[in-house]
C-alpha cells in the first residue's frame, strides 16, 4: 500500500481521537503514521499491515497499567467527600437502610444508616458513594 494512504489514515484516526479524547485511538494513530514511515521500504501489504497491528496493539497494552492509574488518581475530593469525618443532624429520620435527610453545615443531605436515625439525633458521615451520605449515630447520641 502507499506509504501515504497509512499516513491519511493516521491523521484521520488522530482527529477522531481528538474529538473523543480517551486516548485509545491515539496509540492507532501513531502506528499508522510509523507504518507510513516503512511503507516505502516494506512493500508487502501482508508485513505493513502486521506492522500496524503489532505496533497499534502493542502500544495498547503496555499503556494500559499507566492509564487506568492515571485514572484513578484524583488530585481533588469533591464535595460530597469533603463531608466524610463531619458531624451533622437528622432533618427526617429513617429505618435501617432507608434514606433520611440530614444537615451537615446548613446543608440537607441524602444519608443512608444501618441503625434507626431519628429526627433531632447527631450523626457523623462514614462515607459518601454517589449522591448519599453513609452516616453512623455520633457517639454521644447512642442509645
Amino acid at each position: 500500500m502507499e506509504w501515504w494512504i497509512w499516513l491519511v489514515l493516521g491523521v484521520g484516526i488522530g482527529i477522531v481521537e481528538l474529538s473523543s479524547v480517551t486516548f485509545v485511538l491515539l496509540w492507532f494513530a501513531i502506528a499508522a503514521v510509523v507504518t507510513a514511515a516503512l511503507a516505502p521500504v516494506v512493500h508487502s501489504l501482508w508485513v505493513q499491515s502486521l506492522i500496524f497491528a503489532v505496533l497499534s496493539l502493542g502500544m495498547y497494552f503496555a499503556s494500559r497499567p499507566l492509564a487506568k492509574k492515571w485514572r484513578r488518581t484524583r488530585t481533588f475530593s469533591t464535595h460530597l467527600e469533603t463531608r466524610v469525618g463531619h458531624t451533622g443532624v437528622v432533618v427526617s429520620g429513617a429505618e435501617p437502610g432507608g434514606f433520611a435527610t440530614v444537615r451537615i453545615e446548613g446543608e440537607l443531605w441524602s444519608a443512608t444508616c444501618t441503625e434507626p436515625l431519628r429526627a433531632g439525633a447527631s450523626v457523623i458521615v462514614k462515607d459518601a458513594e454517589g449522591a448519599i451520605l453513609k452516616v453512623a449515630p455520633a457517639p454521644d447520641h447512642r442509645g
